[in-house]
């Protein structure tokens, strides 16, 4: 749990057969000591399809720095970054950002199919995003919606929704509403994860837990 996040994902829609089975999250490694983590929406069957990200008055989207602030890149947005500006600007590649399945932009990158919806997109606050009345949305049939798609996803049906980055936090917490659609029926399903960083007297101990473990087989 300490290493990977935890999450839980909670079915508000009975009628569906819509297979989004949860939230997961990955960290990824730099040189610039920035602690970020992709955070996906994980699905099961080949034709499923990613349609929002979302909050309402009855289901929040609530994403927040845990103990501390995002790290938000002075040329960044709340989108994907643009593959041009990263020679100049490399550690752009770590920015804070949300998405679906596009992870960066521009003729080297990805295509990008996405929309905020109304009636407000709140952005990324210094330590929080929240909203109940706006979320972000992917047109009905691009090809950036479907989790298996090579060209958007790992191939896995992990489908890329936020990119999240912090240079002080101890880790990262939200839950949100998924929309999503399976077999030609639509899902909403609210979800939540959490991701703890470990820290290095953490990361000690774990390693001293290790090596007592392998004392113990011999």
């Amino acid at each position: 749990m300490l290493l990977g996040g935890c999450c839980a994902p909670l079915i508000l829609a009975a009628p569906t057969t819509a297979a989004f089975t949860g939230l997961s999250t990955e960290s990824r490694t730099n040189e610039f000591g920035i602690t970020v983590i992709s955070l996906y929406a994980n699905f099961d069957e080949k034709d499923d399809q990613l349609i929002s990200v979302s909050g309402t008055p009855l289901a929040p989207l609530s994403i927040s720095v845990i103990d501390g602030t995002f790290y938000q890149h002075a040329f960044g947005s709340d989108r994907a970054p643009i593959d041009a500006m990263l020679p100049g600007f490399p550690s752009l590649a770590y920015d804070t950002f949300v998405t679906i399945g596009v992870e960066l932009f521009g003729p080297t990158g990805q295509s990008e199919d996405l929309s905020f919806t109304l009636p407000t997109w709140p952005g990324f606050g210094p330590s929080s995003l929240m909203t109940v009345s706006s979320g972000w949305v992917a047109l009905p049939g691009s090809a950036q919606a479907f989790p298996f798609n090579p060209d958007f996803a790992a191939g896995d049906g992990r489908t890329l929704i936020a990119q999240l980055a912090t240079l002080d936090g101890s880790g990262f917490e939200g839950s949100m509403l998924i929309q999503s659609m399976s077999g030609g029926l639509p899902g909403i399903t609210y979800a939540s994860f959490t991701h703890v960083v470990p820290t290095p007297g953490t990361l000690m101990l774990l390693g001293l837990a290790g090596l007592a473990i392998r004392r113990r087989r011999r």
